[in-house]
């Protein structure tokens, strides 16, 4: 499967927007925003291709969770003093 930023998922019994996508170490990662219309939630998934069965699940290693987060600020870094100003 092909993830690419827009592009909505079926994630969690709900329909999700794919606001970017990391890669790191052969590792492919999601920042998700519920694309549901009363739900506002997100979520930062970690995908698991095997053999074409895609699996969502959450990051459980505390050093690769902090480097995403940390990557998604760096990215987003101008966004977020934008919303802060």
């Amino acid at each position: 499967m092909d993830f690419k930023k827009n592009k909505i998922i079926r994630f969690n019994n709900g329909d999700y927007l794919i606001l970017d996508v990391l890669k790191y170490e052969d590792n492919l990662y999601l920042y998700l925003i519920n694309n549901d219309e009363y739900e506002n939630d997100v979520s930062i998934v970690k995908v698991d291709n095997n053999d074409g069965v895609i699996k969502y699940s959450h990051i459980d290693d505390e050093d690769e969770f902090n480097y995403v987060i940390n990557k998604l600020f760096l990215i987003h870094q101008e966004e977020i003093n934008e919303f802060v100003e």
